[in-house]
C-alpha cells in the first residue's frame, strides 16, 4: 500500500476517535424547514439522501418506502418480500450461498455468490454495506423501515452501486422498558420466534436486545433419499447500545451473531442436449427431459446438501451535531465462516458435487459531514474505506469419483471521496450536484493443484457524477430531472481454473441513467402518486462467457468474466398510496421495462475477431420482466372498545423473464429456454386481531396465506457448459398463524 493510501485509511479510522472526543456544550443541531418527523400526519419519512428526515414527497429521486408493518400484515418478514412492493424490482434467492440473493433493479442485476464479485444492487443495514451477494436476504422483524432507492447511488452511500440500494434501518433503542415478541407456525414445518427487549434510563443510555430463530423443513421431495429437502434455518441474536451524553452527541454500538443452516436442493433440468443425459440415459431416464413447471418439486439428488454459516458482526456509529451540521462516523467489521455441500447435477448418480469451505472478512469505515452548510446550500461530503478478503477451499467430485481441489485467496481494497449538494436557486427551484471518485485494487491467487498457483493483481479508478434539477410547481407537486453515472469495479473470476483465466481480469462496468419524475399529492396528502421514467445506458457490461482454452490446457473450455456487452434499458414506474377513508389504505406499484443488448460478443475461439456465430446480442438480459405490478389493500375495523380487526390482501403479477444468458442448444442467439421464469401471479391475504391489554400493551393473532392460488413454476436455472442443467422452484402455497405481544 502506498504512503498516500495508508494515510487516507488512517484518516478515516481516526474519524471514529474524533467523533468520540467531540466536546459537549456545543450548540444543538437546528432542524431545517424541510425536515419532518415520523409523527407528522400523512408523511412518509426517508433518510436515504443523508439530509436527516425528509418527506418522500420532497426527495427528487425514485424511492419506495416499505414499513415492517406492511410486511407483517402479509405474513412476510424478509427483505425478499419487499420485491412485490417496489416497481421494477426482482429478488430471487440463490441456494448456492447462505442467504444469497439475485437482486435486479431497473434491469441491472447480478446473481453470482462468488465473493470475488460485488453486488450491482447494494443492501445497506444501518449504514453498513454488505459486500457480497451472500447473506443479503435477512429477517425484517426488527426493521424500522426499508427504502428502495432506484438508480445509481454512489454520491450518497459509502460503497458505489450501479442499480440502486435497499437501505434498511433497524429500530433504535428506546431507552425505556419495552418488549416485542412473536411466534409463527406454518406448513412445511415453519417455526419462527422473534423478540426485541429494550431497557434504559430514559435519558442517556438505552440497550436493545434482539433475537430471531427460524426453521423450515423445505418443500422439495427427494425420491432418491426418501426425505423432504430444501430445509433452512436462520438464527440471529445481538445487542445495540445507545449512549447520548448530551443533545449533540449520540453513539450507537451493535454486536450480533448469525447462524444459517439447512440443506440445498435443486431440480434436474437436464435433457438430451446435456452430457449427463446422453451418457447415462439408461440409468436415469425419468430424470431427463422433465416438465420444467409442474415437476420441479420432485428431486433426485444422491447426496443431501448442507449449509453451515456463522458470522460475527460489529459496528459503531457516532453522530455529533454542531450548528446545522452533523459529523457521522460508521465503523463496521464482519467475519464469517461457511461450508456448503451441494449436488449440483440434481440426479441420483454421482456426477458433479462440490464442497466449498470459505472464510470471509469485511471492514469498512465511513466518515461524512451533512446538513446545511450555508443558507440555501445543504448536502453531504464523505470519505469511505472498504476492504475484504476471503479464502476458498473447494473440492469438486467429478463423474467416476475423480476430485479436484482448487483454492482461492482474494483481497479487495477500495477508497472513495464523495459529495452531494442541494443549491436553492429560487424558492421553488433546486439544483443538486454530486460526484464520487473511487479507487479499487484487488489481488488474486488461485491454486489449481498442490504447488501449482497463479497470481494476478490490478487496480481501477473512476469519477462518477450526478446532477438533478427539481421544481416545486405547487405545494402538492414536485417535478424533477436527473442524470447519474454508476460504477462497478473490475476484478477477477474467483472460479478461474486455468493460468489463462487467472491472468484475465475484467474492467469496471458503468451505467449512465437519465430520469424524469413527478411527486404528487391529493386530498390533503391522503393520496400520493409518484411517477418516474428513465433511460439507462449500460457499458462494458460484465458477463460470464464460455470460451476455448489455449492449446495444451487440461480442459477444452472455461468460464471467464469479460466486459463482453453493452445494453440499453428504458422504463417507467408508478408508486401509489391512498387512504380512501378512515382505516382503509391502498398501496400499489407498476413497473415497465424495455431492455436489450446493444452488443454482446462471445469470442468462442479466442482469436480476437467476431466471427460468424459469436454475436449474442439478440439474447435477453437476465431478470428484466416487461411488467411488474402489485396492489395491496388494508382495512382496520374497531371491535368493541379494546380490539380491532385488520384485513389485508395483496395481488402481484410479474411477467416472464430470463434467469440465464446461456445460449439455447442449437441457437446461439437465444437464451436457453430452460431458464425462463414464467409469468407469475401471487395472491396473499392475512387477517389480524389486535387486543389492547393495558396502556401501550397489545396482543395480536394473525392468520395468513401466501401464493393462495398455488402457482407453480421455475424460480431460476443454470445450464453448465453442456454437462448438466439444474434449477429451483418458486415456493408453493404457504399458510400459518402468528401470535405476538408488544409493550
Amino acid at each position: 500500500m502506498t504512503k498516500g493510501l495508508l494515510a487516507f485509511k488512517n484518516t478515516l479510522v481516526s474519524g471514529t476517535v474524533l467523533g468520540l472526543l467531540a466536546g459537549a456544550g456545543s450548540p444543538a443541531l437546528a432542524q431545517t424547514a424541510e425536515q419532518v418527523t415520523e409523527d407528522d400526519d400523512n408523511v412518509i419519512v426517508v433518510t436515504g439522501r443523508l439530509r436527516g428526515n425528509e418527506s418522500v414527497q420532497d426527495v427528487p429521486l425514485a424511492v419506495t418506502v416499505v414499513s415492517p408493518q406492511q410486511l407483517a400484515e402479509q405474513g412476510s418478514l424478509t427483505i425478499e418480500d419487499v420485491e412485490t412492493l417496489s416497481p421494477n424490482l426482482v429478488i430471487d434467492p440463490v441456494g448456492a450461498g447462505p442467504g444469497g440473493g439475485a437482486i435486479s433493479l431497473r434491469g441491472v442485476s447480478f446473481e453470482d455468490i462468488e465473493r470475488s464479485f460485488e453486488p450491482t444492487v447494494g443492501v445497506v443495514i444501518d449504514g453498513v454495506f454488505i459486500g457480497t451477494n451472500s447473506a443479503q436476504l435477512t429477517n425484517a422483524f426488527d426493521f424500522e423501515q426499508v427504502e428502495v432507492l432506484r438508480g445509481p447511488q454512489g454520491t450518497l452511500f459509502g460503497r458505489n452501486t450501479i442499480g440502486g440500494v435497499i437501505n434498511v434501518r433497524r429500530s433504535r433503542p428506546t431507552k425505556e422498558l419495552g418488549i416485542k415478541a412473536e411466534a409463527t407456525f406454518g406448513n412445511f414445518g415453519r417455526q419462527e420466534f422473534n423478540g426485541v427487549v429494550n431497557f434504559g434510563d430514559g435519558d442517556i443510555f438505552g440497550l436493545k436486545l434482539f433475537g430471531y430463530d427460524r426453521t423450515f423443513d423445505g418443500f422439495y421431495n427427494n425420491v432418491t433419499l426418501g426425505v423432504d429437502t430444501g430445509a433452512n434455518s436462520n438464527t440471529n441474536v445481538g445487542a445495540t447500545a445507545l449512549i447520548e451524553p448530551d443533545s449533540n452527541l449520540e453513539i450507537l454500538l451493535t454486536a450480533e451473531y448469525s447462524d444459517i443452516g439447512g440443506d440445498t436442493a435443486v431440480a434436474s433440468l437436464s435433457d438430451n442436449t446435456d452430457a449427463i443425459c446422453l451418457g447415462f440415459a439408461m440409468v436415469i431416464p425419468e430424470q431427463c427431459n422433465r416438465n420444467r413447471r409442474e415437476d420441479l418439486l420432485t428431486v433426485f439428488a444422491n447426496e443431501l446438501g448442507d449449509i453451515q454459516f456463522e458470522e460475527w458482526s460489529f459496528s459503531g456509529q457516532i453522530n455529533y451535531d454542531f450548528g446545522d451540521l452533523t459529523l457521522t462516523s460508521i465503523t463496521a467489521l464482519k467475519d464469517s465462516d461457511e461450508r456448503v455441500i451441494q449436488d449440483f447435477d440434481g440426479t441420483s448418480i454421482p456426477f458433479f458435487q462440490t464442497d466449498r469451505a470459505q472464510d470471509y472478512r469485511q471492514f469498512s469505515q465511513e466518515l461524512r459531514l451533512s446538513g446545511e452548510f450555508t443558507d440555501g446550500l445543504g448536502g453531504v461530503i464523505g470519505l469511505f474505506y472498504f476492504e475484504n478478503e476471503y479464502q476458498l477451499d473447494q473440492t469438486t467430485t467429478l463423474p467416476g469419483g475423480a476430485q479436484v481441489n482448487p483454492m482461492t485467496d482474494h483481497q479487495t481494497k477500495s477508497y472513495a471521496v464523495f459529495a452531494d449538494f442541494d443549491v436553492e436557486l429560487t424558492d421553488a427551484l433546486r439544483l443538486s450536484l454530486g460526484g464520487r471518485y473511487s479507487f479499487d485494487e484487488k489481488e488474486f491467487t488461485r491454486t489449481l493443484a498442490p504447488g501449482v498457483a497463479f497470481s494476478n493483481d490490478d487496480d481501477w479508478s473512476q469519477f462518477t457524477p450526478r446532477i438533478s434539477l427539481d421544481y416545486r410547481a405547487s405545494d402538492d407537486v414536485l417535478l424533477y430531472a436527473s442524470y447519474a453515472r454508476g460504477y462497478r469495479s473490475g476484478g477477477f473470476n474467483g472460479r478461474a481454473n486455468s493460468p489463462s483465466a487467472v491472468a484475465t481480469s475484467f474492467d469496471p462496468e458503468t451505467v449512465d441513467s437519465f430520469e424524469i419524475g413527478a411527486k404528487t399529492e391529493f386530498a390533503d396528502g391522503a393520496v400520493t402518486l409518484n411517477l418516474a421514467g428513465f433511460y439507462s445506458k449500460y457499458d462494458d457490461k460484465q458477463e460470464d462467457v464460455v470460451q476455448a482454452t489455449p492449446p495444451g490446457s487440461a480442459n477444452p473450455q472455461e468460464t471467464v468474466t469479460l466486459n463482453a456487452a453493452s445494453a440499453t434499458i428504458f422504463g417507467a414506474e408508478a408508486d401509489l398510496r391512498a387512504e380512501l377513508f378512515e382505516g382503509f389504505t391502498v398501496v400499489g406499484s407498476l413497473g415497465l421495462l424495455d431492455a436489450s443488448y446493444d452488443s454482446f460478443f462471445v469470442d468462442l475461439n479466442v482469436n480476437g475477431v467476431q466471427d460468424a456465430g459469436e454475436d449474442a446480442s439478440s439474447r435477453q438480459l437476465r431478470r428484466t420482466p416487461d411488467v411488474t405490478f402489485s396492489v395491496a389493500a388494508n382495512y382496520e375495523l374497531p371491535v368493541a372498545d379494546d380490539g380491532k380487526l385488520g384485513f389485508n390482501v395483496r395481488f402481484s403479477n410479474t411477467s416472464s423473464y430470463q434467469t440465464t444468458i446461456v445460449a439455447a442448444p442449437g441457437n446461439f442467439g437465444q437464451n436457453d429456454p430452460r431458464g425462463l421464469h414464467q409469468a407469475q401471479s401471487d395472491l396473499s391475504a392475512a387477517l389480524t386481531y389486535t387486543h389492547s391489554v393495558g396502556e401501550n400493551a397489545d396482543v395480536y393473532v394473525r392468520v395468513f396465506g401466501r401464493n393462495l392460488t398455488d402457482e407453480v413454476g421455475l424460480s431460476s436455472a443454470l445450464p453448465v457448459a453442456g454437462l448438466f442443467t439444474f434449477g429451483t422452484a418458486i415456493p408453493p402455497r404457504q399458510y400459518g398463524v402468528t401470535v405476538g405481544f408488544k409493550y
